[in-house]
């Protein structure tokens, strides 16, 4: 009889383990590989929303502290935080500055339109017209004006 080598006996060993565990093996990654993408998805829904409920927070917390909060710590926050804090009243004020300038000047321009308007009659007036004083009618009219029409006692005039 011949007798086998010690590697030949570990070889036979290695083989009938892998044969036993390679079924289970590929069966755990195969479920791995069904479960895993739904998991990470509602991994990451819920990430999402314990990290807004935790900006929501610390906004809040930083939104009670008296004063304002120093712009070098806003620059530092992460955006979705940031969107949550209140802002300051500046844009407010420049809102208020913009709408004001914006009234007065309408309102500058509707003086000059009506400034303009009353020069406009004001100025030369062509009605009512100066009138000479009447001197005989008769006489101011030319009587070799063909326009004129004959009076009665057939003069013209």
């Amino acid at each position: 009889m011949h007798r086998k080598s010690t590697a030949e006996k570990l070889r036979d060993d290695l083989r009938e383990l892998v044969d036993a565990v390679v079924p289970d093996v590929e069966s755990a990654v195969h479920t791995i590989a069904e479960r895993t993408p739904p998991l990470v998805r509602e991994g990451r829904a819920v990430a999402v929303e314990k990290g807004t409920h935790a900006a929501e927070t610390l906004s809040r917390r930083l939104s009670d502290i008296p004063g304002t909060i120093p712009s070098s710590v806003v620059d530092r926050l992460p955006d979705a935080v940031s969107d949550h804090l209140p802002q300051p009243r500046r844009r407010r004020k420049a809102l208020l500055v913009l709408a004001t300038l914006g009234l007065v000047g309408a309102a500058g321009a509707v003086a000059s339109r009506r400034r303009r308007g009353s020069e406009q009659r004001t100025g030369p007036a062509s009605y009512p017209r100066a009138v000479e004083e009447d001197v005989d009618a008769v006489d101011a009219v030319d009587p070799t004006d063909p326009l004129v029409e004959p009076r009665i006692d057939d003069t013209r005039g």
